[in-house]
């Protein structure tokens, strides 16, 4: 019997994206689309939400898209008749209403998912977050689960460098990286350049996403961060992240997939949870000693977060020590291992 192909056949994948949800669930698809067009398949984009930032995002990438509010009957008509190897589905609420349909048409059907509890009858479900692992029970019904770091999914932009290539400078001027994520919903970036102290100058490297709204407080933090001795560099929806990730000696962001990237390259971050998804993967990973912060954003005045930047700052051995844990848990074959498992059933 030949083995299971991609080869001229069509995955679809699924998801929402927009300055209120983030662009969290759409973008770690990215490592999984680019598997797909690795191995012959064709992707075919349907995603919702934010229609000109989705295809902002998708045209930066080279990528087609069909940006709409897609129905679920919509979807796994377009399945069947397309006869599609797979759908994948990022998102709780997408995945509860057309899972099913998909089931009833006898689609291949995968769900990347974050928080556990989803008793759906899936061919498979990915969430390649730390503490993955202790979810399994909340699966009962996925035939395949995939938990767990070993299938970090990682994008090419970010794996064309080796694990661990990011090497901290101990320096009086930290290079400090801060990204909150393709949206920043919660305006964390503004607030967090605002509350920096000012008794230890820094280079700062600001990542703004495709979906990013908040550019007057931006602006206006910038500025005063400017007038403390930091030097800022604003950029927007950059080519190169993961150039900006490995030059950094630190980095200030929030909890979400940005964290596995960061370890794999190797960078110690202070990270807040600014989504319900990231509260408990951010507290197992403080727990392990892997990265600093870890509060709830929603939870914190302004004198928490400047507690936990100084400390976080002032600790170069601390980082150093968070660094060397967290690069111990992620490589760069997460998303093969899905495709063979999830999508090709090879494994």
């Amino acid at each position: 019997m030949a083995a299971p192909s991609l080869l001229g056949r069509r995955v679809v994948f699924r998801a929402d994206a927009s300055h209120a949800l983030g662009f969290g669930h759409v973008a770690r698809l990215w490592a999984l689309i680019e598997e797909v067009q690795s191995a012959g398949g064709d992707p075919v984009l349907m995603f919702g939400g934010d229609a000109l930032a989705v295809m902002s995002w998708a045209r930066d990438r080279n990528l087609e898209v069909d940006a709409q509010d897609w129905s679920p009957e919509q979807v796994a008509r377009a399945a069947e008749e397309m006869h599609a190897a797979a759908v994948v589905i990022d998102g709780p609420a997408i995945a509860d209403q057309l899972a099913p349909k998909l089931k009833d048409r006898g689609v291949r059907t995968v769900v990347v998912d974050d928080q556990g509890k989803c008793p759906l009858q899936v061919d498979a479900v990915v969430n390649h977050n730390f503490h993955a692992l202790s979810l399994a029970h909340t699966y009962p019904c996925a035939k395949r689960k995939l938990l767990g770091r070993h299938y970090l999914m990682l994008r090419r932009e970010i794996k064309r460098f080796t694990r661990g290539s990011c090497r901290p400078m101990a320096s009086s001027r930290l290079r400090l990286l801060i990204t909150f994520g393709g949206s920043d919903p919660v305006g964390a970036t503004a607030r967090v350049i605002s509350l920096l102290p000012e008794d230890r100058p820094l280079e700062l490297v600001v990542i703004a996403g495709p979906g990013f709204r908040d550019d007057d407080a931006l602006r206006i933090a910038v500025g005063h961060a400017c007038l403390a001795g930091h030097t800022v560099d604003v950029r927007r929806s950059p080519d190169d992240p993961g150039g900006l990730f490995v030059s950094a000696d630190a980095a200030l962001c929030s909890a979400g997939g940005t964290l596995g990237e960061l370890a794999y390259l190797g960078v110690p971050a202070l990270a807040w949870a600014i989504a319900r998804d990231q509260v408990v993967p951010a507290r197992e990973q403080v727990r392990k000693g892997m990265i600093s912060g870890g509060r709830k954003w929603t939870d914190c005045d302004d004198d928490m977060i400047r507690a936990d930047l100084v400390r976080f700052l002032l600790d170069d051995a601390g980082r150093a020590q968070q660094r060397l844990r967290a690069l111990g848990t992620a490589d760069s074959d997460g998303a093969n291992r899905v495709l063979h498992a999830a999508l090709l059933g090879t494994v």
